[in-house]
């Protein structure tokens, strides 16, 4: 398959997507094992790094003003990191004060500045903005799990202001599936629903799944993190596949518009 800076950019925001709190976690115990001094503070940072770095990369070579803006937006997500740590997302840790509601919002302005950035580099052939706007809205709100990223600052506001936890923590990565599904019908038909419910579910349940073959224990290192990774990873990548079909199929119907006869009255 060729690489090319369209799918650059959707692997970037697939590493961007995939919930690496365990992994961040888990990647920094071994780093002690090894005697290496590290803490889920650097390795969580360094894996989301490597999707930004993907992502400037691919809107670099589509159109620098996309890739001037997202790398404005992972200012924004550099900030709220700092504010509202993954750490701070659990219920356990809300409802939050202040800052942390400064961290959350922080997110929320990431997610809308990096979408805008993503909106220009794809330009939608047909004018759809509503249903490109709600699946670009719920592929946001999906972005993480609820104990980080945009799901997690959602989930941990609508606790703050006086949300049940279970409701928040529960729904808020199937609502922002629902609105995406929804949008991506709209903008391309039938075709990329089963791409996205596919990913919604693996990348939510498939690390779970995984606990029926028991732990992977290397010292106090559950090594199950690994391919619980990769299951996000998985997850988050056939959401946006889901978008590159119905992408497709907006700019098929295009084409055909394009080419077909004017009608005779």
């Amino acid at each position: 398959m060729k690489i090319t800076p369209a799918r650059t950019t959707l692997a970037g925001t697939a590493v961007l997507m995939a919930c690496a709190c365990g992994a961040g976690a888990n990647s920094a115990k071994l780093l002690n094992m090894c005697g290496v001094s590290a803490t889920s503070k650097i390795t969580h940072p360094l894996i989301l790094s490597v999707g930004i770095a993907l992502i400037l990369r691919g809107l670099w070579q589509i159109r620098y003003r996309s890739a001037w803006l997202a790398g404005i937006s992972f200012i924004a997500l550099a900030a709220a990191a700092a504010i509202t740590p993954p750490s701070m997302m659990s219920v356990a840790h809300q409802p939050w004060h202040e800052p942390y509601i400064g961290g959350a919002i922080l997110y929320l302005i990431f997610a809308a500045i990096l979408g805008y950035a993503l909106w220009i580099a794809f330009p939608t052939p047909l004018p759809r903005p509503f249903p490109k706007a709600l699946a670009f809205t719920g592929t946001a709100l999906a972005t993480g799990c609820s104990c980080c990223m945009v799901t997690g600052a959602i989930a941990g506001l609508g606790v703050t202001i006086g949300g049940n936890p279970n409701l928040f923590h529960g729904f808020t990565y199937f609502a922002g599936i629902g609105l995406a599904a929804v949008g991506l019908l709209i903008l391309g038909g039938f075709r990329p629903l089963p791409w996205l419910i596919a990913g919604g579910l693996i990348a939510h349940y498939g690390s779970n799944i995984l606990s029926i073959f028991g732990n992977w224990m290397l010292g106090d290192v559950n090594l199950r993190f690994i391919p619980g990774y990769l299951m996000y990873l998985i997850g988050a990548g056939l959401i946006l596949n889901a978008w590159a079909v119905a992408y497709q199929h907006t700019t098929e119907a295009d084409e055909i518009a394009a080419i077909a006869p004017e009608p005779v009255f």
